[in-house]
């Protein structure tokens, strides 16, 4: 794990030692903005210079464009997934072969759809998580016989044809992109809604995880279709 990695993951989320490792945890869910001091950003940021990383990659363009008298800076990790930091960190490690997260989601109040949890399991090759919806949707398929994907992921419930509406909305504002709404294809937002799925907690309002499955289709997009030098 380089200082930046360490550094961007205990603000993400809660990070105390574990033995010789970290256990990182939240009780809220990871944090996509993070606050800190531009100095200590900078030191960490040198410190893993030369080391391949998400976090590089992402931070150094955000670093680049802050202002030589700004003293603390804030960065939008909603762009990137917190999966990708670990997934580079278990890529690099001699004797790290997976990392897990495990997700509990509650309510409030005692309503049906308030509850559940979530399991990923990060490898250097790959990155899965089902929530327990998705487990007992499998359980019910394989008894049946039938494992059906007709558009429509378990969240609460996130629609492709409302991920579809919310792009056509996006469309409109050029700060948040600059496709077309036709340019993003239906695999675009079926892939996706997989992801958002993956990543989301079930308390969320439907409307957020829509708008989000939207942006994540449009960035699926935009990565299709970018020329290749």
């Amino acid at each position: 794990m380089t200082p930046l990695e360490r550094l961007v993951l205990s603000l993400i989320f809660d990070a105390e030692p574990d033995g010789e490792a970290v256990y990182f945890h939240t009780s809220l869910g990871p944090t996509d903005a993070i606050g800190l001091s531009i100095d200590e950003l900078r030191a960490a940021f040198d410190a893993s210079a030369g080391i391949d990383s998400t976090a590089t990659t992402y931070i150094a363009e955000r670093v680049a464009v802050a202002s030589t008298d700004d003293t603390e800076i804030e960065i939008d990790f909603s762009g990137t997934s917190w999966e990708f930091i670990f997934q580079d960190i278990v890529r690099r490690s001699s004797t790290l072969r997976y990392v897990t997260a495990v997700s509990s989601f509650t309510c409030s109040k005692m309503r049906p759809d308030g509850f559940g949890g979530m399991a990923v399991l990060i490898t250097a090759d790959a990155i899965v998580g089902k929530s327990t919806n998705d487990i007992l949707e499998d359980f019910l398929a394989e008894k049946d016989g039938d494992a059906a994907d007709d558009g429509v992921h378990v969240l609460l419930r996130i629609r492709e044809d409302a991920v579809r509406r919310q792009i056509d909305k996006i469309e409109a504002d050029p700060t948040l992109t600059r496709l077309t709404a036709d340019a993003v294809n239906d695999a675009d937002i079926h892939a996706a809604c997989l992801a958002v799925v993956e990543c989301s907690d079930l308390s969320e309002e439907q409307g957020t995880a829509d708008f989000r499955a939207a942006l994540a289709a449009i960035r699926k997009a935009e990565q299709r279709l970018a020329p290749v030098s």
